[in-house]
């Protein structure tokens, strides 16, 4: 009776639904209207060719929509931080950021991208289109396993504090 039971039971786990051995995954379908602030900014002329400039930045971002949240928690913001390698505006770059939640965890992440930048007459930007990676490496409390990532495409307009337009997909899972 007793060897019956454990095939019994051996046979219940085997035939059991994958989904119950699936990590849960969420989908990240469209990317948050943020408000953003640079809080530092150093930038350095290369010297080989006019317009080409190092950059390394620090910008916070707000979500006054709560419309970013990872497994059901709120970003309250983020904080990038980053350097492009630019001329004129465009080229590539890479970021690190932390989102801070609701419930005190923070989540990590690694970008990388480029941005096209149109300049006018002056010298100054008038507008620019960017798209990125995003790699969420981990986290702090319940998220210290976050695993996966976005893409993403947006747009703005020189001086505006939120982005005209961002699309962003993809999908994490916590391990």
């Amino acid at each position: 009776m007793k060897s019956l039971h454990v095939v019994l039971t051996t046979l219940a786990i085997l035939l059991a639904p994958s989904t119950v051995w699936a990590q849960q995954k969420y989908s990240i379908t469209e990317g948050p209207k943020s408000e953003s602030k640079y809080l530092q900014e150093h930038v350095i002329d290369v010297g080989d060719r006019p317009g080409h400039q190092l950059r390394v930045y620090e910008l916070r971002n707000t979500y006054p929509a709560n419309d970013l949240e990872f497994a059901g928690v709120k970003v309250k913001e983020s904080h990038v931080r980053g350097m492009s390698d630019y001329t004129n505006w465009s080229g590539s770059f890479t970021t690190y950021t932390v989102y801070s939640l609701e419930d005190g965890s923070q989540i990590f992440s690694r970008g990388t991208g480029t941005t096209q930048s149109k300049v006018g007459g002056d010298g100054k930007r008038q507008s620019f289109k960017y798209s990125f990676v995003e790699t969420f490496v981990g986290g702090t409390k319940g998220f210290r396993g976050i695993r996966g990532q976005q893409t993403g495409s947006g747009a703005r307009e020189a001086g505006a504090n939120s982005l005209s337009q961002q699309q962003s997909t993809g999908e994490y899972w916590i391990e």
